[in-house]
């Protein structure tokens, strides 16, 4: 999906600094994902998805040594508060997602299905909650290959006032990647800073 400036949505009038929305979504298309605004009563705004493949040849193309493909499915929800209840049923929602798009077989080597949420207001114990997600599943005892869940929950500056600060609470398989790409995307708009343990 092309998501060019003149196609993002106008950010809501509640928030005058600007939606980071369309901010994140365009970093992810920068980096290669396919992005897609999803419709509909949900919490679910947003999902992206990045494939990679390597092959490894022996003189021609013909004769392929080995092959690996790899994977991101990204899940973007927006939500006025997040409580645990709430954050059990995004995490539920992204992993049915997720695993629905993963199709093992030989040369599949690793699929990351990822849950991000923006919210307004971040409660401790869904803080805790994140933090502790852990999820990862083996496909026939890893001969083709494997998942892993990654999770962040962003907690956006009251009001987006200008170079405000936001409070992530992250789990350990996100550390990297996802959270690389958020403070890439939205370092311009407002200071990120670990949500308190």
């Amino acid at each position: 999906m092309e998501l060019s400036p003149a196609r993002l949505p106008p950010s809501p009038a509640s928030r005058p600094g600007g939606d980071p929305l369309p901010a994140l979504l365009l970093t992810c298309e920068r980096a290669g994902f396919d992005v897609r605004r999803e419709y509909g009563d949900g919490p679910l705004c947003a999902s992206a998805a990045f494939h990679q493949r390597g092959e490894g040849y022996l003189l021609s193309r013909k004769v392929t040594l080995w092959a690996a493909e790899s994977h991101e499915h990204l899940f973007l929800y927006r939500t006025a508060r997040l409580d645990v209840p709430q954050w059990q049923a995004i995490l539920q929602d992204a992993l049915a997602r997720g695993r629905e798009r993963i199709r093992p077989h030989d040369e599949h080597m690793v699929s990351y299905v990822s849950a991000l949420v923006l919210c307004d207001e971040l409660d401790a114990g869904a803080a805790g909650a994140v933090r502790r997600t852990r999820y990862s599943k083996s496909f026939w005892w890893g001969l083709r290959g494997w998942m892993r869940f990654r999770a962040l929950a962003l907690r956006l500056p009251p009001g987006m006032a200008e170079r405000g600060e936001a409070l992530y609470a992250v789990n350990a398989a996100a550390r990297g990647a996802l959270l690389s790409l958020v403070r890439t995307a939205l370092h311009p708009l407002f200071a990120l800073s670990e949500y308190p343990r």
